[in-house]
C-alpha cells in the first residue's frame, strides 16, 4: 500500500479532506447495488460516483479502505448466483474506484491468487468487444489480468491443474449469446488464450485498448513468455501498421511503447533495429494526428534507451547536498555536508567511467527524431521528447552529450517557431535536472533564458509566448536545484531580475506564479538572491494571482530594493508600453507612476526621453501606451516637486520636457491623428494625458491649451462611453487648472454657451450625453456665472419629454418627443451631472448663487423625485431603471450632505416613499441599491428630520446596512412588508409589491408573495385597509400597462391565496365590485390579447363573491364566444377551475353544475365559432343567465365579435 504524508492542519487548503468519511455509505451502496438494467440503477450509480469523485484530488485517502471495497465488489463478481446485470454493475462500481485512485495504484490491491486466473480469463473471453454498453467490465477484467499474469509459476504448468470443466462454466456470468468462441478456446493453452486476448483488445478503439497495452507489456516480458510470444506479437503489430495504413490502432502502438518500457534491455535489444526501421518508416510525425505522434516519440526514445546500457553519466555535474536549512542558515558546517553527500555516487560513477561506452549508429537517428519532435505542434509531444532527450543523453559519453546539448541550444534562435522555443526550454530543463548541463554552458544559456522569459510575439489577433515563458520559469527552477551557489553567482543578478519581472508584470497568471515559484526555489536552494526572503514573502501564490495587485503593489514593493528598480522600469518601458493588450498598457502606465516615486531622476532624465522618442511610432499600441505612460510619470514628478518645495533639490521637469509636453497634443491635432479605428484608441490616451498634465499644473502655452480643448471637444461627441468619461474628466481638470484667470472669463462663457446649445441636440443621444456630462464637470467659478441656465438645461434633460413639459411649461416639438423619449441613458447622465453641480456649488447660505438658496434646492429635489418615477421601456427592457438608480444615488448624497433645515416634510416623505417602492420592485440590481440606500438614510447621523415613524423604522432595519444581502429577495421583502402596518407607507409599498408579485420570475414571485401573505395572515385587521389601497393603486394607474399588466397577475395570486377572503365574502365591502368595475374599464374593447387573457383569471377568481357571480358568468360567456381561439380555451379552462372550486357559492342546481363542467372540459373550444357558440348558449341556459345576442343576424364572425361587446354592455345593465 502506498503511504502518503498526512498534511498538517495549517499546511493544506481550507477544503482539504482528512479521511474517507463515507466508507459506511459506500459499503451500503455496494450491498444494495441493483442490476445495471434495473430501474433506479442510474440514480444510485450517479450518487456513488459523486461520493467517490470528492476524493479525486486526494485519492490516497481511499488506500486504507481499498481492500474492503474491492473485497465486497469482487465477492459479487465471483457469485455465480447473480445475474449478468448485477455483475456488470459491480464492474462499473469498480471502474469508478479505478478512475479516482488510478489503475496503476489500484492494480496492486487486486487479488492475485492462481485460482482467480482461470475465473478472470474465462469471464474475459465471454465478453463481446463490440458491446460498448459494458466496456467497464472488460476494462476491469483486463486490469485484473495484468496482476494475475505476474504469478511466479511457469504459465505452461497452469494448464495441468485446470479442474473447471466446460459444464461448470456453461452457466457462468456475463455470457454473451452471440459469442461462440468459448468451446474452442479451451482447446488452447492459457498462454495462447491470454495472448489472443492481448491481440484482440489492443486492436480495439475504446478505453480498453490502453489497459490491454498494459497487460501485454506485463505478460509478454515474462521469462517464460518472451521467447514464445514476444517476437510474434511485435511482428503482428508491425504487420498491422504499414506505411499505407490509415486507420492506426493506438492500443497497439501503446503496447509496443509499454513493452519497451517494462521489458529487459537484453530481451529487447535483438528487435531494436527492426522496430526502429518500422516506426521511422511509418512517418507518423508528418500527420496532423498528435496522438499518433506522441506514441511514435515514446517508442523512438525507448528504442534509444534499449540501445544504450543503463548508467549514470560520470561526467555529469554533481551538486551534492541540497539541504534548504543549510542554504537558508548558511552555517559553517554546510561545506562538510556537501563533501560527505557525494561519496557514494562518486564511487559508483568512477566505476562506470571505466567502461567503454558503445553507441550504435542508430542513436543518431533516435536523437534526430527527438530533436525534430521538440518543434512539434503538440505540447505533449514536445514534453515527451524533452524527457526522452534527457534520458538518452544521460547514457552518452561527454563528447556525444555535448553535441546533443549544443543542438538543443541551437534551436533557441529567432528563426525558429515558438513551438521550438518551448520544446528547447523543456529539454534544457530536463538536462539541467539530471546534471547534464555543465556550468560552462551557463554563459551561453542565460542570455537565451532571458529571451525566453520575455518571449511574446503577435500572431494575427493573438499573442504566442505564454507557454515559452512558463517553460523558461521551469528552466530557472531546474537551474536552482542543479547548481552550487558559487557556480551560479555570476548570473544571479540577471536571473533574479528576470524572474521578478515576470512574477509581477507578466500578463498570464500561470507565468507569474511559475516565476514566483522559481524565485522562491532559487532563494531556498542557492541562498544568494538579493533580499530573497523579503521578496519571496511578498510574491506568494495569492499576491501575484491578482494582476492589478501584482502590477501596482507587489511591483512597487520590490522596487524599493535598488537592485531591481531599473530592470523593472526598463522592462515596462521596452516591452509593456507597446503591449497588444490595452489593459496591460493601462496598468503599465499606473505602475510607472508608482515607480516614479522610487527612481524620480532616472524617470525624468532617461525614461521620459525614451518615451517621447516613441510617440511618433507607426505602431498604434506603442503610441497609446507611450502617451499614457508620459502622462502618469509627469503627474508623479510634479507631485514629488510639490512635496519638496522649500527644499533645495534638482528640478525634475526640465524646460525641454515642458516643451515636449506642450507640443505633443498640438502635433497630434495638427496631423489629424484621431481618425479611424486607431484614432479611437488615441482619443482615450490623449484625454488621460491631458487630465494628468492638468493635475500636474505644468506650464502651458496658449496653443497647447487650445489643442487640449479641441481634443476634449472632439472626444465629448464620441459614441464610446469610456472616451466620453475620459473627456469630461480631463475637461474638469483643465478648467480648474487653467481657466480660473480673469482673462479666460469670456472664453469660459463661450464654452458654457456652446455646451448648453449642444445639450439641446435631439439627433444623436451620445452627443447630448457628452455635453451634459461636461456641464456637470464644470468647476464652481464657471458654474456660478450661468447657474440658472445650466440648472434649467440639466433639469429639463433629466426628465422625460412629458415630464419636462409639465415641469417647465415649454412645449416640445413632436420630433423631439419621439426622438428623445427613449434616451434614458442621456437622462441618467443628466441626473448625475445635476448631482455633480450640486456637490460642486455647495450649500453656502450667504450666497444667492448656491444650493443653500431654497429656490434652487427645491428645484433639484423635485427633479430627482420625478426622475425616480421614470419607467421607460424599449427593446432593451426597463431602461428607466438606469435613471431611477442615478436618482436614488443623487438623492442620498443630497439629503445626507445638505443643511437639514432645507429639507421640507413633503419632500422627505416622498423620498422615503420612492425608496420603499423601488426596494420591493422587480429588478434585483435596482431593488438592492434602493434597500441599501434606504437603510443608510434612516440610520445616518445626525438623523434626517421629518421621517415619519422613524423609531419604528429603526427597529425594523439594522444599524449596519452591510448585515443584509440586499440583492436577495428572501432577505429584503419581509423587512419592507412589515411597513404595510403603517398607512403612511403601505400604499406605495403595495404598488411595488404588485409589480414584483405580478412578474414572471418564479423566485421573485415566491419570496415576495410569501412575505406579503405572511403579513396578511398575521395582521387580519389590516386587510380591509390594504384592499382599499390596492383598489386605489389600480384606479390611479388605469390604462397604464406598466402597472396594470402585473396588477392583473397580482390580483389573481392574491385572491387565490385566500388571505383576503374576509373582504371578498363581506357583502358590505365594495372590494369585489371595485375590482370588477376596474377590470371592465381596463379590458374595454378587447384590443390587447395578453391583457384580456390575464384578466380572465381575475374574473374567474371573483366567482366566489356571491353577489357578483352572475355578472362574472355573463362576462365569461362573452369570452367563450370571441374569435380568438386562445381566449376561448383559456376562458373555458379558468371557468372550469373556478366552478369546480367555488361552485357552491353559485345558485346553480347540482345536476346542471355537473353538465356545465362536462361541457367546459370536453368541448373543443378551438373549433369554428359556428360550432362553439351553440354550446356556449347551452352553458348560459344551464347557468341561468341570458346568452349574449349579436345585434345583426348572419354577420361574419368578426362582426359578431364586435356585436358581442355591445351585448356585454347590455348584460351589465340588466344584471
Amino acid at each position: 500500500m502506498l503511504q502518503c504524508e498526512e498534511l498538517k492542519d495549517d499546511e493544506g487548503p481550507s477544503n482539504t479532506l482528512e479521511q474517507f468519511t463515507e466508507l459506511a455509505q459506500v459499503l451500503e451502496m455496494i450491498d444494495t447495488m441493483k442490476a445495471c438494467d434495473a430501474l433506479g440503477f442510474e440514480k444510485d450509480y450517479e450518487q456513488y460516483t459523486q461520493v467517490l469523485s470528492r476524493y479525486q484530488e486526494q485519492p490516497h485517502l481511499l488506500d486504507p479502505h481499498l481492500d474492503v471495497l474491492l473485497e465486497r465488489l469482487l465477492a459479487k463478481v465471483r457469485n455465480r448466483a447473480l445475474s449478468d446485470g448485477e455483475i456488470h454493475a459491480a464492474f462499473k462500481y469498480l471502474y469508478i474506484i479505478s478512475k479516482v485512485r488510478t489503475y496503476k495504484v489500484l492494480v496492486k490491491f487486486l487479488p492475485h491468487e492462481l485460482s482467480d486466473l482461470e475465473f478472470a480469463l474465462e469471464m474475459l473471453e465471454r465478453q463481446n468487444p463490440q458491446e460498448y454498453k459494458h466496456w467497464e467490465t472488460r476494462y476491469m477484467l483486463l486490469l485484473w489480468m495484468s496482476i494475475l499474469v505476474l504469478n511466479p509459476f511457469h504459465m505452461s504448468r497452469l494448464d495441468a491443474y485446470a479442474t473447471v470443466s466446460n459444464e461448470s462454466t456453461s452457466t457462468g456470468n456475463c455470457v454473451d449469446a452471440t459469442n461462440s468462441t468459448l468451446n474452442h478456446t479451451h482447446g488452447k493453452s492459457k498462454m495462447e488464450r491470454i495472448f489472443d486476448l492481448c491481440q484482440l483488445y489492443s486492436a480495439t478503439n475504446d478505453t480498453c485498448s490502453n489497459i490491454a497495452a498494459y497487460l501485454a507489456a506485463k505478460y509478454l516480458v515474462r521469462a517464460d513468455i518472451k521467447d514464445v510470444y514476444l517476437e510474434r506479437y511485435l511482428d503482428w503489430v508491425m504487420s498491422q501498421h504499414q506505411t499505407e495504413t490509415g486507420d492506426a490502432k493506438f492500443g497497439e502502438l501503446a503496447a509496443i511503447s509499454a513493452i519497451l518500457k517494462h521489458g529487459k534491455r537484453e530481451d529487447l535489444l535483438p528487435y531494436a533495429d527492426k522496430l526502429l526501421k518500422w516506426i521511422v518508416g511509418l512517418q507518423y510525425k508528418d500527420s496532423n494526428d498528435f496522438l499518433k505522434y506522441k506514441c511514435y516519440i515514446k517508442i523512438v526514445q525507448r528504442i534509444g534507451l534499449v540501445y544504450l546500457k543503463p548508467r549514470l553519466a560520470g561526467w555529469r555535474y554533481k551538486r551534492g547536498t541540497r539541504s534548504l536549512a543549510m542554504n537558508l542558515n548558511k552555517t559553517t558546517e554546510s561545506t562538510a555536508g556537501d563533501n560527505a553527500g557525494i561519496t557514494d555516487n562518486d564511487a559508483e560513477n568512477e566505476f562506470l567511467d571505466g567502461e567503454e561506452i558503445i553507441v550504435p549508429d542508430a542513436i543518431e537517428e533516435v536523437i534526430e527524431e527527438l530533436l525534430q519532435a521538440l518543434r512539434s505542434g503538440g505540447s505533449d509531444i514536445r514534453w515527451s521528447a524533452a524527457k526522452g532527450i534527457g534520458r538518452v543523453t544521460n547514457r552518452l559519453s561527454k563528447e556525444l552529450a555535448d553535441e546533443v546539448i549544443g543542438s538543443v541550444i541551437d534551436i533557441l534562435n529567432p528563426l525558429e517557431p515558438h513551438e521550438a522555443w518551448h520544446g528547447a526550454c523543456l529539454a534544457l530543463a530536463e538536462l539541467a535536472k539530471r546534471g547534464l548541463l555543465l556550468p560552462h554552458r551557463l554563459r551561453t544559456l542565460v542570455p537565451l533564458l532571458m529571451q525566453a522569459l520575455f518571449y511574446d510575439e503577435m500572431k494575427g489577433y493573438m499573442s504566442v509566448g505564454q507557454h515559452i515563458r512558463d517553460a523558461a520559469c521551469y528552466m530557472c527552477w531546474a537551474f536552482a536545484r542543479a547548481y552550487n551557489p558559487e557556480d551560479f553567482q555570476p548570473f544571479v543578478e540577471q536571473i533574479s531580475s528576470g524572474l521578478l519581472t515576470v512574477a509581477v508584470f507578466d500578463r498570464e497568471i500561470n507565468c507569474r506564479r511559475a516565476a514566483a515559484a522559481a524565485f522562491q526555489e532559487s532563494v531556498g536552494r542557492l541562498g544568494n538572491f538579493p533580499h530573497g526572503i523579503e521578496i519571496s514573502t511578498a510574491t506568494d501564490f495569492f499576491s501575484v494571482g491578482l494582476r492589478q495587485n501584482s502590477y501596482l503593489n507587489v511591483g512597487d514593493y520590490i522596487a524599493q530594493f535598488e537592485e531591481y528598480q531599473k530592470p523593472l522600469i526598463d522592462h515596462l518601458v521596452e516591452r509593456k508600453v507597446n503591449h497588444w493588450d490595452t489593459t496591460i498598457r493601462e496598468l503599465t502606465a499606473k505602475a510607472l507612476h508608482k515607480l516614479t516615486y522610487r527612481a524620480p531622476e532616472y524617470m525624468a532624465t532617461v525614461v521620459l526621453g525614451q518615451l517621447f522618442g516613441k510617440t511618433e511610432s507607426i505602431d498604434i499600441n506603442m503610441r497609446h501606451g507611450t502617451v499614457l505612460a508620459i502622462g502618469e510619470i509627469t503627474l508623479a514628478l510634479s507631485q514629488l516637486e510639490k512635496q519638496q518645495e522649500g527644499i533645495e533639490c534638482k528640478r525634475l521637469i526640465s524646460n525641454q520636457l515642458l516643451t515636449d509636453l506642450n507640443e505633443l497634443m498640438a502635433n497630434y491635432a495638427r496631423r489629424d491623428m484621431f481618425r479611424g479605428m486607431s484614432g479611437e484608441i488615441m482619443k482615450h490616451c490623449c484625454t488621460d494625458f491631458i487630465r494628468n498634465c492638468s493635475l500636474a499644473r505644468i506650464e502651458t502655452t496658449t496653443v497647447c491649451i487650445e489643442s487640449w480643448q479641441y481634443i476634449i471637444d472632439k472626444c465629448l461627441l464620441n459614441k464610446a462611453p469610456a472616451i466620453r468619461e475620459g473627456a469630461y474628466a480631463a475637461f474638469a481638470e483643465v478648467c480648474r487648472s487653467y481657466y480660473k484667470d480673469d482673462e479666460h472669463a469670456v472664453g469660459n462663457s463661450e464654452i458654457i454657451r456652446c455646451y448648453l446649445k449642444g445639450a439641446e441636440n435631439n439627433m444623436e443621444e451620445h452627443i447630448r450625453m457628452g455635453y451634459i456630462s461636461a456641464l456637470g464637470a464644470l468647476p464652481d467659478f464657471m458654474i456660478k456665472t450661468s447657474l440658472d441656465d445650466i440648472l434649467e438645461s440639466l433639469i429639463k434633460h433629466s426628465l422625460t419629454p412629458t415630464q419636462a413639459v409639465i415641469t417647465t411649461g415649454d412645449m416640445l416639438n413632436q420630433h423631439e418627443n419621439l426622438a428623445t423619449g427613449t434616451w434614458s441613458e442621456a437622462r441618467r447622465d443628466s441626473v448625475r451631472a445635476l448631482s455633480n453641480v450640486v456637490h460642486t456649488v455647495g450649500f453656502d447660505r450667504e450666497s444667492k448663487v448656491s444650493f443653500g438658496n431654497p429656490e434652487y434646492f427645491n428645484k433639484v429635489v423635485d427633479c430627482f423625485l420625478k426622475a425616480l418615477d421614470e419607467y421607460t421601456l424599449d427593446n432593451r427592457g426597463d431602461i428607466g431603471a438606469w435613471v431611477r438608480e442615478a436618482a436614488m444615488t443623487a438623492i442620498y448624497e443630497l439629503i445626507t450632505k445638505c443643511p437639514k433645515d432645507l429639507l421640507q416634510p413633503e419632500h422627505v416623505h416622498n423620498i422615503i416613499l420612492g425608496f420603499m417602492q423601488q426596494a420591493v420592485e422587480k429588478i434585483d440590481r435596482t431593488r438592492g441599491l434602493a434597500g441599501r440606500l434606504f437603510c443608510q438614510i434612516i440610520t445616518t447621523t445626525p438623523f434626517i428630520p421629518h421621517i415619519r415613524h422613524h423609531d419604528r423604522l429603526l427597529k425594523i432595519f439594522p444599524a449596519d446596512f452591510n448585515s443584509i444581502l440586499w440583492l436577495f429577495a428572501d432577505q429584503t421583502f419581509p423587512l419592507f412588508c412589515s411597513l404595510l402596518e403603517s398607512p403612511d407607507y403601505s400604499q406605495r409599498v403595495l404598488l411595488g409589491l404588485s409589480a414584483s408579485i405580478g412578474q414572471l420570475t418564479e423566485s421573485l414571485i415566491k419570496y415576495s408573495s410569501a412575505a406579503l401573505f405572511e403579513f396578511l395572515r398575521t395582521h387580519p385587521s389590516e386587510v380591509p385597509r390594504l384592499c382599499k389601497e390596492i383598489v386605489s393603486n389600480f384606479q390611479e394607474n388605469l390604462m397604464k400597462e406598466r402597472v396594470t399588466y402585473p396588477m392583473l397577475n397580482f390580483l389573481d395570486i392574491l385572491i387565490s391565496s385566500g388571505t383576503i377572503n374576509v373582504v371578498l365574502l363581506d357583502e358590505t365591502n365594495t372590494f369585489g365590485e371595485d375590482i370588477y368595475r376596474l377590470l371592465n374599464l381596463e379590458t374595454k374593447g378587447h384590443k390587447k390579447l395578453y391583457k384580456l387573457v390575464s384578466s380572465i383569471s381575475v374574473y374567474c377568481q371573483l366567482v366566489q363573491v356571491p353577489h357578483l357571480y352572475k355578472r362574472i358568468l355573463s362576462k365569461m360567456s362573452i369570452f367563450l364566444g370571441l374569435t380568438h381561439v386562445h381566449v376561448r380555451k383559456t376562458s373555458a379552462t379558468k371557468l372550469y377551475e373556478a366552478l369546480a372550486l367555488h361552485g357552491d357559492t353559485c345558485d346553480i342546481p347540482e345536476e346542471n353544475m355537473d353538465e356545465i363542467l362536462n361541457l367546459l372540459s370536453e368541448t373543443d373550444w378551438g373549433s369554428p365559432l359556428i360550432t362553439v357558440r351553440p354550446i356556449r348558449n347551452q352553458l348560459c341556459e344551464l347557468m341561468g343567465i341570458k346568452p349574449p345576442v349579436s345585434g345583426v343576424a348572419g354577420v361574419s364572425s368578426d362582426a359578431a365579435s364586435v356585436a358581442e361587446v355591445g351585448a356585454s354592455a347590455a348584460l351589465h345593465i340588466r344584471n
